[in-house]
């Protein structure tokens, strides 16, 4: 994706029916492979040690870089599998329809505030080249980690290795929420998976660097500092991006960002950029969010998703004091949906929400957060503020499903 205007963006409404992503409970499972079942959930959850001994502040990344290079991969979209895709990068604008369908179907009822505009960094191709990015294996089986809008459209893509090898893969599943999709290689043999970092605890000024295929360019390295965590870009609901200065470009899209160590902290989906190219602004999904859903769709195909039925909107003081309240933080709901889990619920239009089960709620991006880690089927104690007073209330998780192909 390239933003062109706005950096930050809060919308109004923040998550309308929290659609979000249940992370809880996915730990176990099995996934089919070519040689039988294969049990890849500690490999997609737990961190892993360095790829290779740090050896000071100032040493070369070349060891690092020759050992994470075999686990990063070209992806390649040819134009058989891509018939129906329009070539040209997606663009979404506030007055976008297929942004408010997408929007729509995610939340219930839509966003506002929606300000500027961005494009995917996959390669800018002609129909006769299709399209391309990167992506990163992740489990000996050669299951791929790459962005959505890298393989959206297309069942079958092209996997080149890092050694010029090349092959077919199929893609398993994608989840456009947060732009992320899954490919399997269709081959025979190990591959080498990359190894996880702690992308929850990686800080501001960090070592990073980028391994990917930015304009076909296969094994570029690119490294820099985390430039900021948390990053709100108007891409989505769950924005939550690590803001990196390693040079990120087109075809980078769906390409591992790792820590000083040699382990895999995010994938580089997004840039800023008034013309489109590298500018020193790039944006990545944090890995624990990538691969828990990653790992959902290696196992089931689909991203199942926590859904309570409302919209939201962050709490201000400005909005407290024509409220007439002193709650100046929380989770506004703005409206709920008839029959929905949170109308059920007895969660009321008005209510601010402060607290989701154990953790404290200080605007919609914490109780987005928080119900994407709530098993679905679950209840939850609420507390809400209503009118001036604690409320308590069970809140039940329900489900959506998204990505099932």
């Amino acid at each position: 994706m390239v933003f062109k205007r706005r950096l930050t963006v809060r919308p109004m409404i923040a998550a309308v029916a929290l659609g979000t992503t249940a992370l809880a409970g996915v730990a176990g499972g099995a996934i089919a492979a070519d040689d039988g079942r294969v049990n890849i959930a500690d490999r997609f959850i737990a961190s892993g040690p360095a790829a290779v001994a740090s050896t000071g502040v100032h040493a070369s990344l070349s060891d690092m870089v020759e050992a994470v290079g075999p686990s990063v991969v070209q992806i390649q979209v040819k134009p058989a599998a891509l018939q129906a895709l329009q070539f040209e990068p997606t663009q979404f604008r506030s007055d976008d329809s297929e942004l408010a369908d997408r929007l729509g179907q995610l939340f219930g009822f839509g966003m506002q505030d929606r300000h500027g505009q961005f494009e995917a960094p996959q390669q800018r191709q002609g129909p006769q080249r299709g399209s391309l990015g990167s992506g990163f294996i992740v489990d000996a089986s050669g299951i791929v980690i790459t962005n959505n809008h890298v393989v959206n459209g297309a069942d079958r893509v092209t996997v080149q290795m890092s050694d010029g090898r090349e092959f077919s893969g199929r893609v398993l599943g994608r989840d456009p929420k947060i732009d992320v999709a899954v490919v399997k290689i269709d081959g025979k043999g190990r591959f080498t998976p990359v190894k996880w970092g702690d992308s929850d605890h990686i800080r501001v000024g960090d070592s990073v660097f980028a391994v990917g295929s930015p304009f076909g360019l296969g094994n570029t390295v690119t490294s820099g500092i985390v430039s900021a965590r948390g990053r709100e870009i108007g891409a989505g609901p769950y924005d939550d991006f690590l803001q990196v200065d390693a040079a990120i470009n087109s075809g980078n899209s769906g390409g591992p960002l790792f820590d000083g160590a040699g382990r895999v902290v995010g994938v580089n989906t997004a840039i800023f950029s008034p013309t489109g190219g590298n500018v020193g602004i790039g944006f990545a999904i944090p890995a624990a969010m990538a691969r828990k859903v990653a790992l959902q769709i290696a196992q089931n195909g689909h991203v199942s998703r926590g859904r309570i039925g409302v919209s939201l909107q962050d709490m201000s003081p400005d909005i407290a004091r024509a409220m007439g309240s002193d709650v100046t933080k929380g989770a506004l709901i703005a409206e709920v949906e008839d029959g929905g889990a949170a109308a059920r619920s007895g969660l009321q239009r008005g209510d601010v929400v402060r607290r989701f089960g154990s953790r404290p709620v200080d605007n919609g991006r914490d109780l987005a957060r928080a119900v994407a880690e709530a098993r679905i089927g679950s209840i939850v104690p609420t507390q809400v503020v209503r009118n001036g007073r604690q409320v308590s209330l069970n809140l039940r998780i329900a489900s959506e499903t998204s990505g099932q192909s």
